[in-house]
């Protein structure tokens, strides 16, 4: 018992020595002497393996802590490199429809089939305000010299007529509006009347011809406007070309399901022809 007490008391006499002795040295660390810094050095190799040890476990959480701390900077840069990102593919996207756009508008300069009919180029600038109608607004109007009743064209064909005029815009009627109608001929003679049927969707053209009929158009066959007298129309627009056929009238006739030469579902540019012949 007597041995348990004195090693317990020599114990407690160490600690204190060493905790005096840190105070002393830490007291003396002002004072750069030989004394000091040999003590120093000697009680840096006494615990500098306690040090490295402490070092090791505390470098995973100083890690964790370091990234979360930096989470947000990370995330910031992510998010100014996605907004880069869709801003370059943005630019692409506006690259490429000017692109098509212009390649529209040049396609629409020389036109054979026009002759000598004065024109007027313009923008589309709004698309249809209707579910029942298949109309489009334009960005020239009656001081530009369009009047109601007008054809439109494009590069490829016919798109439509002017159903509304003001001072600086108009409304032009699609070709697949369901009440539009246009008198076509084929090259080889045949005449008929050309039917809007709804966005999206075909024309359909009435016509006299039975089936079996020499005269009937094949498939891919054009169409122009008639231009017969009266006409809304000038002669030899391109209209459509021709898709299938369908009986009609008890299997006595055919209607023909064509195709619109014109694209009216993207249209950046339309040219109004100024021709008031049959107004």
């Amino acid at each position: 018992m007597a041995v348990s007490r004195r090693r317990g008391g020599r114990s407690r006499l160490i600690v204190a020595l060493l905790v005096l002795t840190s105070l002393t040295l830490l007291t003396l660390d002002f004072r750069d002497s030989v004394l000091v810094r040999q003590a120093r050095d000697a009680a840096g190799s006494v615990f500098s393996p306690l040090k490295g040890v402490g070092e090791a476990v505390s470098a995973p959480f100083s890690n964790a802590w370091r990234g979360i701390t930096g989470f947000g900077d990370v995330q910031s840069e992510n998010d100014r490199l996605r907004e880069r990102v869709a801003e370059l593919e943005g630019q692409e996207v506006l690259n490429a429809a000017a692109a098509q756009q212009m390649l529209e508008l040049t396609a629409q300069l020389d036109l054979e089939w026009i002759g000598a009919i004065e024109t007027v180029r313009a923008r589309v600038v709004a698309g249809s305000a209707s579910n029942f109608a298949e109309t489009i607004d334009i960005s020239k109007g009656s001081r530009d010299g369009i009047k109601v009743g007008m054809p439109v064209v494009n590069g490829a064909g016919l798109v439509g007529k002017v159903v509304q005029v003001n001072a600086r815009r108009c409304t032009v009627q699609l070709i697949t509006d369901p009440e539009f109608a246009v008198g076509i001929r084929f090259l080889n003679g045949v005449t008929g009347t050309a039917r809007g049927q709804g966005r999206g969707k075909d024309l359909i053209v009435d016509t006299r011809l039975a089936p079996g009929g020499a005269d009937v158009p094949e498939v891919g066959a054009a169409m122009t406007t008639s231009g017969i007298d009266k006409s809304v129309f000038p002669e030899n627009i391109p209209v459509a070309k021709v898709k299938e056929t369908k009986e009609a009238g008890g299997g006595l006739t055919l209607n023909l399901v064509v195709s619109p030469m014109a694209d009216t579902e993207k249209l950046a540019f339309v040219t109004v022809l100024l021709w008031s012949s049959g107004l």
